[in-house]
């Protein structure tokens, strides 16, 4: 299977490909209906030049946000989700790695140690793995549109080659003019129009009409069949047609919109503007041709058109080419420009400038995202709390939940019919709580059911063997304090899907400034407690500053200088497990500052509390050499590491800053992650290893 961050990154492509791809369709709609509200109001270069925001939306990598978007008045996440779905699931891969580094930084930010909301911290395991597996079903559907996808670039760009191979062969195959009299005339026309270029002029059957071909060497090519049939005004008109494309660079920007048809292929709104925009293209070089010629000329250029179309059928439309064609449906339209052409409005458009400014201002410019979605998710949880916001449970919902609890509890449990939200809005996590408020039951709404319950039960059911290993471990982990457990235990157990059945349960023993969790892979209930299977898992274990090691509060304060530049008095101290190798590790909280440590004394990263004020929140802010030069001293300091083998990329996870990483999937990964405040001034440090 795909590795999460590969697939993160193709689906943050994918993702901007296609919000991409709608924003265009839209502006194509407006731009299309502003055309047929002006008609014939609108200069032709300036029809063409109305398609040019179009190609500006298509590459844009980076947009700023607007209230003035016109994108505003349109929800394109609910539309095309992929944007979301990728932070979902680029989370979910990493969560492994900063997991518990993540819920220290979620806790700390309140102000320390805080209560976790009801079934958040017992259930985090099982929320992770119902939000995976809830990716892990989307993943199929997902890879599978972007083959297809894959597929149609991958057949239009082996045409597009096969077609400028065998557009080489012809130009290699063509005869260059040497005609005196046709040489004077082209070069003639070629100063009228200002061309300083060396351009080729051959002739060629197999070029169907007058055309240019290439960029960087451009040529003229005209088929000797037609040639021989023009008077000199005609071939004149003809050559400035050609040279005029050549003055506006057609055949690059044709080369620009080719490839970007390509990536967009699945979109028919963006071959219809292809289209619409090279028959501007083309009216556009008609009225530059006839600004340099006189207005009594305009009659003569018509009919040259007429004439050419005689020997042309159809369009030849490569990205290499440019050229003077047209269908017969598109003549009228040119013969009525040529006919109405005025010089002076060729010059300056105040309606053609004004409506491509205001259609850049609108369609250039991204949606403004409400506040609410920057909120990290525990704050929203947590919000959502204190406001009461409740849900209602539709009768299939009730009776879904009724019916696994009938089937695997040893007493009936009866529901009430409103629960809390405490999760967002992508998997829905609601809180039932039971009449007697004695239980209380988890599930998702979207992505999958995820039952879970979450208990009290008496102390003495757990075996007195279970006990005494929670505080053997507890001992271990600092033999300094002593350890009396609360008379109840909370109890929690998650319903398996697959088995159809409860299973995994833990129970938190509490006690003074400490908890420890004895876990239970087994399958079963309240019932399972008594079975010498339990095995210690998560633990937190609370104390004064003052009683820790004095050497690992130097370390401490000494990394803080080094870092933070500020003093920092650790006046609380928490151990918990840390990373996917769980290593016992410090957390230490003072002078704004959060701190962890392992037991042995290392340093593993640091943040101010006040850090979602202070750092940065796009690596738009800080030029990209300037922040890898401070993230390499800040780490080179803490962790005596040098980052030149390191990728640095701009990531949201534990916190908005720089991904730095070292290693890959066969030797494991070394990751740092660091946070800038718009002073260049470390805000926040974390360090962590991902095993092979």
């Amino acid at each position: 299977m795909m590795s999460p961050t590969l697939y993160a990154s193709l689906l943050s492509f994918f993702g901007w490909l296609i919000r991409g791809s709608l924003m265009a369709g839209i502006l194509v709609l407006l731009i299309l209906t502003l055309q047929f509200l002006l008609k014939n109001k609108l200069e032709a270069r300036w029809k063409y030049l109305l398609w040019l925001p179009v190609a500006i939306r298509l590459v844009l990598p980076w947009a700023p946000e607007s209230s003035l978007s016109l994108y505003n008045v349109f929800s394109l996440k609910a539309v095309v989700p992929v944007h979301q779905m990728t932070q979902d699931f680029s989370e979910a891969g990493r969560a492994g790695g900063a997991a518990v580094q993540g819920e220290h930084d979620v806790q700390l930010d309140t102000g320390g140690i805080s209560e976790i909301p009801a079934l958040s911290h017992e259930s985090g395991t099982v929320q992770k793995r119902g939000i995976w597996w809830n990716q892990i079903k989307q993943q199929g559907f997902i890879i599978g549109l972007m083959l297809v996808w894959l597929v149609g670039v991958l057949f239009l760009g082996a045409k597009t080659i096969y077609d400028q191979l065998r557009l080489k062969r012809v130009l290699r195959t063509s005869r260059p003019i040497e005609t005196r009299f046709i040489l004077a005339l082209f070069e003639e026309t070629k100063q009228r129009l200002g061309i300083d270029r060396n351009v080729r002029f051959v002739a060629s059957e197999r070029i169907p009409g007058p055309a240019v071909i290439g960029f960087r060497k451009p040529a003229i090519v005209i088929s000797p069949s037609l040639l021989v049939t023009l008077q000199k005004e005609q071939l004149q008109y003809i050559l400035g047609h050609e040279f005029a494309h050549i003055q506006r660079r057609d055949v690059a920007m044709n080369w620009v919109i080719h490839i970007i048809l390509i990536l967009h292929w699945f979109n028919p709104l963006l071959w219809v503007a292809v289209r619409k925009a090279r028959q501007a293209q083309e009216m556009a070089c008609d009225a530059c041709v006839l600004d340099r010629m006189g207005p009594q000329q305009n009659k003569a250029y018509g009919q040259t058109i007429i004439h050419v179309l005689e020997y042309v059928s159809g369009n030849y439309h490569q990205p290499g080419v440019a050229g003077l064609s047209a269908t017969h449906k598109e003549m009228k339209r040119r013969l009525i420009m040529i006919k109405q052409f005025n010089k002076k409005s060729y010059r300056l458009s105040i309606l053609g400038m004004g409506m491509i400014l205001a259609l850049g201002s609108v369609t250039l410019v991204n949606p403004k995202e409400s506040s609410a979605a920057s909120v990290p998710a525990a704050e929203v949880v947590q919000k959502q709390k204190q406001e009461g916001k409740t849900v209602t449970l539709s009768k299939a919902e009730t009776e879904m939940l009724q019916k696994i609890i009938s089937q695997s509890m040893t007493k009936d449990i009866k529901l009430k019919d409103v629960g809390l939200l405490n999760s967002d809005e992508v998997s829905e996590g609601v809180t039932v709580t039971s009449v007697d408020e004695k239980y209380e039951v988890g599930f998702f709404r979207k992505g999958g059911r995820g039952v879970s319950i979450r208990s009290t039960v008496s102390l003495d059911t757990i075996q007195k063997a279970d006990q005494d290993k929670a505080l053997q471990k507890l001992q271990q982990l600092y033999p300094a304090k002593t350890y009396t457990f609360d008379p109840e235990v909370e109890f929690f157990q998650s319903y398996d899907d697959v088995w159809k059945q409860f299973g995994h349960a833990s129970y938190r023993l509490k006690g003074k400034d400490f908890f420890i969790q004895l876990h239970d892979e087994s399958v079963g209930i309240e019932k399972k407690a008594a079975a010498p299977q339990l095995k210690p898992d998560q633990y937190e274990i609370t104390i004064n500053a003052n009683e820790l090691d004095a050497q690992l509060k130097k370390k401490a304060s000494d990394a803080v200088k080094t870092i933070l530049n500020q003093d920092f008095h650790a006046t609380s101290a928490t151990l918990s497990p840390m990373g996917f190798e769980q290593t016992p590790a410090w957390t230490l909280n003072g002078d704004g500052v959060s701190l962890w440590m392992e037991a042995s004394g290392k340093v593993k990263g640091m943040n101010l509390k006040a850090r979602d004020q202070q750092a940065v929140k796009t690596d738009k802010e800080i030029p990209e050499q300037e922040a890898r030069k401070v993230v390499a001293e800040a780490v080179k300091k803490l962790y005596n590491v040098d980052i030149s083998e390191y990728t640095m990329t701009w990531d949201s996870v534990p916190f908005p800053g720089y991904r730095l990483e070292s290693g890959g999937i066969e030797t494991g990964k070394q990751v740092i992650t660091v946070a800038l405040d718009a002073n260049k001034k470390v805000v926040a440090i974390n360090s962590y290893s991902i095993p092979r």
